[in-house]
C-alpha cells in the first residue's frame, strides 16, 4: 500500500470512528430534554476545544525547543494532539446536532415558522383556493380554516403564557440576585449571591434545630439529675424504695439499663447533667468578634479616657442568643449586621462621651426596657451556662504556664490606641515574677525560633509561642508533654501567642489565648480622666491619715493609693465597719455592738441566711478581715492584737500597725510588696496584685477598685480638685524665683513651628523652651514617647538630677499622669532638699496652667537641652 492509499485509508477510518462516536454521543443524551442536551453538549465542546488548543500548543513548543527527548516523545505528543482534535470534532458535531434538535432555539423557531408559512401558503394556493370556487365545498373549507385558526390561537396563547411566566420569573430572580449581590458587596463579602447554607430560611431552620436540641438536652439533664437525686436519697435511706421506683420508672434510660449496677445511675446522671457549651461560634469567628469589641475600646480612647472593657459576658450573651454567627451576617429581625450590633452594644455598656456610664451585661439582660432583655427562664439558663463553662468548651485548652490560681494578663489580645494610631496586638502579656519556674501549657514538638522563645506545635492543630523564658535546657525539636518544666522567666512579663490551624483556609489563624486558660484576670481596666472624684471630708481625712502614715515610712504613692482603692470598695476607708452592719439590729449595728464579741462573732447564718458557709465570723475593719472555714482567723487576730496594744480594734493607726506587724507573715509580705511597689510600678498593677493576693478575691469589682485607686493617686499628686488652690499658693511662693515669668505668648498664643496639640502639656513645654532660648523637635509624639524620641532634638539628653530649664517626662501614671499617654512639664526651680517646682499645662483642661512642688520618684525622667 503506497503513501496516498495509506493516508486515504486512515482518513476513512477516522471519519467512520467520528460518525460512530457522534451517534453514541447523541444516544447518550436522548433521555435528556433538547434544551438541556444542547447546553450540556455546548459545555463539553468548549472543554474539548480548550483541551485541543493546549495539546497543540504543547506540540509546537516541543518542535521549537532543542530537546533530547527523542522521536518517541514527539510522536506521543503528536498522537495526543490528534486524539484531542478528534475529541473536539466529535464534541462539535454532537453540539451542532443538538442545536438542530432543540426547538427552543430562536433560529430553529424562525426556520420552523418559515416552513409552516410556506407549507400553509402552498396548501392555500394549490388546494384551498380552487375549492373555494366550488359552492358545495366552500362551506367545508371555511369550517376547516376556522378550526385550524382556533388551534393556532390556542397554541400561540399557550406559548405566550409560558414565555411571559419565564420572563417575569427570570426578571424577578435577576432583580433579587442583583440586590443580594449589592448587599453582600456592601458588607465586604464580594459581588456574589448568598450561598444556600447562609440564607435566612436555612439559618432559621438550623437555629430552630439547635434550639430544640438544646431544650431536649436540658430536659434530659433535669430528668437525669432527678434520677440521681432519688438514687442518692434511696442509698441514704431518705426515700422508700417503692416511691423511688415510681420516679425512676418515668426515665426511659433507667428502664433500658435496670440490670446494671445502681451506682452507674449516678455516673450517667453526672454526665447527662454536664452543662451545655456557652460558646456556639467557631473559635476563629469568636476571636474576630472579640477583636471588634476591642477596636471599639481603642476608637473611643483618647488622652483623658482609656477603655479596657471586659467583654467576657457580652461575648457569651451573643453566643447564647444568636448562637453561631459571623460579623458580616445580618442580625435576625434587623437590617444591620453583627458588626454594627457590636458597636451598639459597646455604647450601651459604656455610655457615650462626655458622660460615660458603665452598665453590666447582666443588667442589660435583666432590663425589660432594653433590646438585650432575656425572659426569666432564658436569663436563668444563660447565667447557669456562663458561670459553669464560659470558654471551656473550645478545643485546645491550655494549662497555666506557671503555678497560679488565676492568670494575670497585663496586656490583652486585641486593638489598642497608641497616640493617634490604633494597632492590633495578637498576643497576651502575662505578669509573673522574674526567675519564676515556667512549664509547658500544652504538649507537642518544641522548637526555639528566637532568643528566650519557645514554640510548641501540634501538627495541623495548634501551636503556642512563649516569649520570655530561658531556653538553656533544650536544644530544639524535642517532644514535650503538658506541664513539662521549660525554664525560668527572664523578666516580669511572659508573652503568649496562640494559633489554631484553620482547615478551610489551610492557614494558621491567631486566636485569643485568654479563651483557653482555666481562669484569667485582666490588669488593664477602663480609666476615665474626667471622673468626678470629690470624696467626702471624713473619707478624705482618713485617706490622708493613711497616706501620711505610710509615706513617712518610705513607701510609694502608687502602692499606697492601690491599697486605698481596694479599701474604698471594701469599707469606704472606714476602720469602724463590719460585715452586715447596715442591716437591722440585732444583726446590724446598734449601740455598743462594736465592742460586743457576740455581735462580732456573727457569721454566715445570721448575716446571709446560710448562703456563704465559708464565713465563720463577720469581716471587720479597713480590709474586712474575716474568720473563714478554711482556717483563716485574721478577724480574731486583729481583735487580739488590739487587746495586746490596749486599743480598740477599730482604731485607724492600730489597723495600719496590724497590717505591718500583726497580720499573718504572708499577708504582711504582700502588704509591703504593694505599698513598696515591689511587684509593679503602676497603680492598676498594684491594685490587681493587692486584690488577688492580700484580699484573696481575684477579679472582684476590679475595675471599680482601679478607678478608685487612680482617683486617690491623682488626688494626692495634686491633680485633683484641690490643685487650683495649691497651684496658686506655689506660684505666689516661688514667683520671684521664676525667671523669666511666662507670658501670653507661651500660655495662649504659642511660638512658631509648634506642631503639638494646642493647649496640651507638650505644646506648653515647646513654648517655654523657646522662651528660654532652646529649641526642641516639634513632633516627638505623646509625652510618654519623649523618653525614646528626645534624640530627635539636637543637644538633648536624659539626666538623673533636675535643673532649672529641664523638661520632666512622666510615664506609667507617675505624679498623676495619664497611664497611657504620660505627661510633660518644665522644672522652674530646685530646692536645697532636692524637691523642685514644675510648671505644667492641661492638668485641669486645655490651656490651664498649674504649679506643683514634687520630689523624685520612679517613672520620672529629666530631659536637658544644651
Amino acid at each position: 500500500m503506497d503513501k496516498m492509499d495509506k493516508k486515504s485509508f486512515i482518513q476513512k477510518t477516522t471519519k467512520k470512528e467520528i460518525k460512530l462516536r457522534v451517534k453514541e454521543g447523541m444516544a447518550a443524551k436522548s433521555v435528556v430534554k433538547p434544551r438541556a442536551a444542547r447546553l450540556q453538549s455546548k459545555k463539553e465542546y468548549k472543554q474539548a476545544k480548550k483541551h485541543y488548543q493546549l495539546r497543540r500548543k504543547n506540540a509546537r513548543y516541543l518542535r521549537k525547543k532543542e530537546t533530547t527527548s527523542g522521536v518517541a516523545v514527539e510522536a506521543l505528543t503528536k498522537k495526543r494532539m490528534l486524539d484531542a482534535k478528534g475529541d473536539k470534532t466529535v464534541a462539535k458535531k454532537v453540539f451542532q446536532a443538538h442545536q438542530k434538535a432543540d426547538p427552543t432555539m430562536v433560529r430553529n423557531q424562525v426556520k420552523g415558522e418559515a416552513k409552516y408559512q410556506a407549507k400553509a401558503k402552498a396548501v392555500q394556493t394549490i388546494v384551498l383556493d380552487p375549492m373555494h370556487k366550488d359552492d358545495t365545498l366552500n362551506e367545508a373549507v371555511e369550517a376547516y380554516q376556522q378550526g385550524r385558526s382556533a388551534v393556532h390561537r390556542v397554541k400561540t396563547a399557550k406559548h405566550l403564557g409560558k414565555s411571559s411566566v419565564k420572563i417575569v420569573g427570570k426578571a424577578g430572580k435577576s432583580t433579587y440576585g442583583l440586590g443580594n449581590r449589592l448587599l453582600n458587596f456592601s458588607m465586604g463579602n464580594g459581588f456574589k449571591r448568598t450561598p444556600e447554607d447562609f440564607k435566612l430560611k436555612n439559618r432559621t431552620k438550623r437555629s430552630m434545630q439547635k434550639w430544640k436540641a438544646r431544650r431536649k438536652a436540658i430536659q434530659e439533664a433535669k430528668k437525669a439529675q432527678k434520677t440521681s437525686a432519688v438514687l442518692r436519697s434511696m442509698f441514704r435511706g431518705e426515700k422508700a424504695v417503692g416511691k423511688a421506683a415510681s420516679v425512676l420508672a418515668q426515665n426511659p434510660f433507667v428502664l433500658a439499663i435496670l440490670g446494671l449496677l445502681l451506682f452507674l445511675f449516678l455516673i450517667l446522671g453526672a454526665i447527662a447533667a454536664t452543662p451545655q457549651s456557652a460558646v456556639m461560634q467557631d473559635e476563629i469567628e469568636l476571636t474576630k468578634t472579640y477583636k471588634a469589641f476591642t477596636e471599639e475600646d481603642a476608637k473611643n480612647s483618647d488622652e483623658n479616657n482609656i477603655f479596657y472593657t471586659d467583654f467576657t459576658q457580652p461575648l457569651l450573651y451573643m453566643n447564647y442568643r444568636y448562637e453561631d454567627f459571623k460579623l458580616s451576617d445580618l442580625v435576625p429581625w434587623r437590617l444591620s449586621t453583627f458588626a454594627s450590633y457590636v458597636t451598639e452594644l459597646w455604647g450601651d455598656l459604656n455610655g457615650c462621651k462626655p458622660e460615660y456610664k458603665f452598665t453590666s451585661m447582666d443588667s442589660l439582660a435583666k432590663d425589660k426596657g432594653t433590646a438585650y432583655h432575656l425572659s426569666e427562664e432564658d436569663y436563668t439558663e444563660w447565667s447557669e451556662i456562663t458561670k459553669e463553662t464560659q470558654f471551656q468548651a473550645l478545643d485546645g485548652q491550655l494549662s497555666f504556664p506557671f503555678q497560679t490560681e488565676v492568670l494575670p494578663i497585663a496586656r490583652r489580645f486585641g486593638y489598642e490606641r497608641e497616640g493617634e494610631s490604633i494597632q492590633l496586638v495578637e498576643s497576651v502579656s502575662v505578669a509573673l515574677s522574674p526567675g519564676q519556674e515556667c512549664v509547658a501549657p500544652m504538649g507537642g514538638v518544641l522548637t526555639i525560633p528566637a532568643e528566650n522563645t519557645f514554640l510548641i506545635t501540634k501538627e495541623k492543630d495548634a501551636r503556642l509561642r512563649l516569649k520570655g523564658i530561658g531556653t538553656g535546657r533544650f536544644q530544639g525539636n524535642e517532644t514535650v508533654t503538658e506541664g513539662k518544666g521549660l525554664g525560668n522567666a527572664i523578666g516580669d512579663r511572659l508573652q503568649i501567642t496562640y494559633e489554631k490551624y484553620d482547615v478551610e483556609s489551610d492557614k494558621w489563624q491567631k486566636v485569643n489565648p485568654a479563651f483557653y486558660f482555666p481562669k484569667v484576670t485582666y490588669m488593664q481596666v477602663t480609666s476615665l480622666g474626667n471622673s468626678d472624684f470629690s470624696p467626702q471630708k471624713d473619707m478624705a481625712d482618713r485617706a490622708k491619715t493613711i497616706y501620711d502614715f505610710l509615706m513617712k515610712k518610705g513607701y510609694t504613692r502608687q502602692g499606697i493609693c492601690a491599697i486605698l482603692g481596694n479599701f474604698q470598695i471594701e469599707s469606704s476607708i472606714n476602720p469602724k465597719r463590719a460585715e452586715g452592719d447596715y442591716l437591722k439590729p440585732p444583726v446590724g449595728a446598734s449601740g455598743n455592738c462594736w465592742d460586743d464579741d457576740n455581735w462580732l462573732n456573727m457569721g454566715n447564718n445570721e448575716i446571709y441566711g446560710g448562703k456563704f458557709p465559708l464565713i465563720i465570723h463577720r469581716g471587720i475593719g479597713l480590709g474586712q478581715w474575716t474568720d473563714t472555714a478554711d482556717g483563716s482567723t485574721r478577724g480574731t487576730m486583729l481583735r487580739n492584737y488590739a487587746k495586746s496594744k490596749n486599743k480598740k480594734w477599730y482604731d485607724l493607726e492600730l489597723q495600719l500597725d496590724f497590717m505591718l506587724n500583726g497580720d499573718t507573715p504572708a499577708s504582711k509580705t504582700m502588704f509591703v510588696n504593694t505599698v513598696g511597689s515591689k511587684v509593679g510600678t503602676t497603680v492598676p498593677e498594684l491594685t490587681t496584685y493587692f486584690l488577688t493576693h492580700w484580699e484573696g478575691n481575684p477579679g472582684d469589682k476590679l475595675q471599680q477598685r482601679i478607678q478608685a485607686a487612680q482617683n486617690w493617686y491623682n488626688y494626692f499628686s495634686g491633680s485633683a480638685a484641690d490643685l487650683n488652690g495649691t497651684s496658686k499658693e506655689n506660684f505666689e511662693k516661688y514667683k520671684d524665683k521664676i525667671a523669666p515669668l511666662p507670658t501670653n505668648k507661651e500660655m495662649k498664643d504659642g511660638w512658631g513651628g509648634n506642631a503639638y496639640a494646642l493647649g496640651n502639656c507638650t505644646w506648653w513645654v515647646y513654648n517655654r523652651m523657646a522662651q528660654l532660648g532652646k529649641h526642641i523637635h516639634p513632633t516627638m509624639g505623646n509625652a510618654n514617647q519623649w523618653v525614646q524620641n528626645y534624640v530627635q532634638t539636637p543637644g538633648a539628653r536624659l539626666v538623673s538630677e533636675p535643673k532649672r530649664g529641664d523638661a520632666i517626662i512622666f510615664t506609667n501614671g507617675a505624679a498623676g499622669s495619664h497611664p497611657t499617654y504620660g505627661h510633660v512639664a518644665m522644672v522652674e526651680y530646685v530646692n536645697s532638699d532636692g524637691s523642685f517646682l514644675i510648671s505644667e499645662m492641661n492638668v485641669q483642661g486645655a490651656y490651664s496652667m498649674g504649679w506643683r512642688v514634687l520630689t523624685k520618684q520612679p517613672n520620672e525622667y529629666f530631659m536637658r537641652v544644651e
